[in-house]
């Protein structure tokens, strides 16, 4: 029996790899690439990637998260492309999803990854938070060009800020290094990405950087829910003597 139980979350960790190859693979055929070191490059940390993602939701919450987290992972290509309109989605399916999964810009991914794994550091959440104000130092004002474009191209403009907020403070219900570290993460990649622009999905390509994070955070709104608990059985009468 303890055998079975410790190789559960090893298939599964096998299952999620597999999965998140396969999905890299299809979109290298159907999108593109830079060329065959990209490829190579994203196939090699596609696993990397949904794993990290899996054990950042894991040590947030426990193992059901990380798996929720990783499978998250997998669909955010899918997720975006529902978030824009359907005159957008073809630029962002040719710009955007090769790019969040490291077949494009193959460093600016590799960075991301390489941020899911710092985040896992227990005091790794001072960096973060402490590169996140010297971004906000260096002004927002770029967000205004960010918010034009989501008014023309996605279903809400203010969805991406309200998600972004409430898991973050879901998260700091079970651990707040690490919702600091999540708040951190995606306040720096959000304003380089409105630094870049928005025109050419670049603000949307900055964001494969944060993907690990982003995952977790989505999936950290379902921490903001009650847990449901089952009312407690009534003790029985004593019986007449």
């Amino acid at each position: 029996m303890v055998s079975l139980e410790r190789a559960r979350p090893r298939l599964s960790d096998l299952a999620l790899a597999a999965a998140e190859v396969a999905v890299v693979a299809a979109i290298a055929v159907a999108y593109g690439t830079d060329g065959p070191a990209s490829t190579v490059a994203a196939l090699v940390l596609a696993p990397v990637a949904v794993l990290l993602t899996r054990r950042l939701g894991e040590k947030l919450a426990g193992p059901r998260y990380g798996l929720v987290s990783a499978l998250v992972y997998i669909g955010l290509p899918l997720l975006g492309r529902a978030y824009v309109l359907s005159t957008y989605r073809p630029t962002f399916a040719h710009h955007v999803v090769p790019q969040l999964v490291g077949l494009r810009a193959t460093p600016w991914f590799a960075l991301g990854v390489g941020l899911a794994a710092l985040a896992l550091v227990r005091v790794a959440w001072v960096l973060f938070v402490v590169a996140a104000l010297i971004s906000l130092a260096l002004g927002t004002n770029d967000l205004h060009g960010v918010r034009d474009g989501l008014h023309e191209t996605a279903w809400s403009v203010s969805l991406l800020p309200w998600l972004a907020a409430a898991g973050v403070v879901g998260a700091a219900g079970r651990s707040l290094a690490l919702a600091a570290t999540l708040a951190g993460w995606l306040v720096l990649i959000a304003l380089h990405g409105a630094r870049q622009g928005y025109a050419d999905a670049a603000f949307w390509q900055s964001l494969s950087a944060a993907a690990p994070a982003i995952a977790v955070t989505l999936t950290s709104l379902g921490l903001l829910v009650p847990p449901l608990r089952r009312a407690a059985p009534a003790p029985a009468e004593p019986h007449a003597l």
